[in-house]
């Protein structure tokens, strides 16, 4: 059967959908309360969108034979999770998800068990689910997919662009949290220096200078966390809350820092 662009358009803001569905229940079950999960606001995970579309588009060729799905859905979907999950963390410096605690991972961005969940996940969509949602869409008047498919397009592009300005944003405050701590080990080792060579009333004066400093630091971190409006922080907190696996393996101590900022009190 041959799909039009509308068709496979739909089908993957569909799979995005259910993507959302899926990790937003199995999330909100382990932590015990309602996450919004994903990198976007709206119910959408382009990932499992994307997933899927590879998928069936490698696998439909021998959509009858449950062992070819498997591997080749298994190796595709893998495959597009890592090369996403290493241009996102070039990008944003974030890692959003990250296995690194699970066995047999590559580089934190995939792992067996990952894995082995796409290869099943390919067999129950090419083999069941899909054709079900291929004869929904088929049915469906041609005129009214293609307004359908607009209005996501347009709703998801607007979501998508806005999330992606949050996470440069979160990037741009990692690098200011991260810049200052280091001008603050910098001095600190200069003052550490002078009072072990002097010792005394220095020392002393040392001391006093250092925690001047201190303070004068962290109110530059803490500027450097709320310097856009409370609106855009709440925003960047909101992406990392919709994230909880979410590291930042370039910048840990600025990351575990923005994290304590964004469980205090907005107001």
């Amino acid at each position: 059967m041959i799909y039009t662009f509308s068709t496979w358009l739909f089908f993957f803001y569909f799979y995005c959908f259910l993507g959302w569905v899926w990790e937003t229940c199995y999330v909100s079950v382990l932590k015990a309360k309602w996450v919004n999960r994903g990198f976007m606001r709206g119910p959408f995970l382009p990932i499992y969108g994307s997933g899927a579309i590879v998928v069936l588009i490698f696998t439909l060729p021998f959509r009858t034979n449950a062992g070819l799905v498997f591997l080749v859905g298994m190796t595709s979907a893998t495959l597009l999770e890592y090369f996403i999950g290493v241009v996102m963390e070039k990008m944003f410096h974030v890692r959003y998800w990250d296995y690194s605690s699970q066995r047999l991972n590559l580089n934190g961005h995939i792992c067996v068990t990952s894995s082995l969940a796409w290869g099943v996940f390919s067999v129950i969509l090419t083999l069941y689910g899909h054709t079900l949602i291929e004869r929904f869409v088929m049915r469906m008047n041609e005129n009214l997919l293609e307004v359908m498919v607009f209005v996501l397009t347009v709703y998801i592009s607007i979501d998508m662009a806005e999330s992606v300005r949050e996470a440069f944003n979160l990037k741009e405050v990692l690098l200011s949290l991260e810049e200052s701590s280091e001008e603050f080990r910098h001095i600190q080792k200069r003052f550490e220096v002078a009072s072990a060579f002097y010792g005394g009333e220095l020392k002393e004066r040392s001391e006093a200078g250092l925690r001047k400093i201190n303070s004068a630091l962290e109110l530059i971190m803490e500027k450097a966390a709320s310097a856009k409006t409370k609106k855009e922080y709440g925003r960047m907190s909101s992406l990392l809350k919709r994230n909880p696996q979410a590291v930042s393996k370039m910048h840990e101590e600025a990351f575990s820092r923005f994290m304590e900022l964004s469980d205090e009190d907005l107001d």
